[in-house]
């Protein structure tokens, strides 16, 4: 990608909007900011020309990156927009994205029977990253109900996917 040409949101592939994001959140030196984003980057919605037109690009000097596109998100502005299609998992990562967005944390009881253990792992690496104790706490997958669960989907012949 060229770094003199500021390309359009919409033309950005599902990674490389995940990039800018991340990157964008980085620059906003927000914990808060960075957990929202988090979040997002775990939906379906980077990458989708509906999304996109709630994105601003620019191009910006990120710390240990050097020069990168980043992106800086209308997240009220998604959040309210009627005709973009959520799957139930996205809105839920949303509605949570955009209260880290507002410094507002949710309480996670109206989601916890709603996520599979990937996506609540994301959730909790969402909440360390608000916390400010990324790099102090690590959340990891695993233990005696997942391997259970993994081995009766094997025997099943089940694709594991998002549990």
């Amino acid at each position: 990608m060229r770094h003199d040409i500021t390309p359009s949101p919409a033309s950005l592939s599902h990674e490389e909007m995940n990039d800018a994001l991340t990157a964008g959140a980085r620059l906003s030196d927000s914990q808060l900011k960075r957990a929202a984003t988090h979040l997002l980057t775990f939906t379906g919605l980077p990458g989708r020309g509906d999304f996109a037109r709630h994105i601003t690009l620019t191009w910006a000097e990120v710390p240990d990156t050097g020069r990168a596109l980043a992106a800086e998100v209308d997240l009220t502005a998604v959040h309210e927009d009627e005709t973009l299609y959520l799957t139930g998992s996205d809105e839920h990562l949303l509605n949570l994205a955009l209260s880290y967005s507002r410094g507002r944390p949710v309480h996670l009881d109206a989601y916890l029977n709603t996520f599979g253990h990937k996506t609540a792992q994301r959730v909790l690496e969402a909440h360390v990253i608000g916390m400010g104790m990324e790099g102090f706490l690590t959340v990891s997958a695993g233990g005696a109900e997942l391997d259970k669960l993994n081995a009766l989907h094997a025997e099943l012949g089940i694709d594991g996917g998002e549990q």
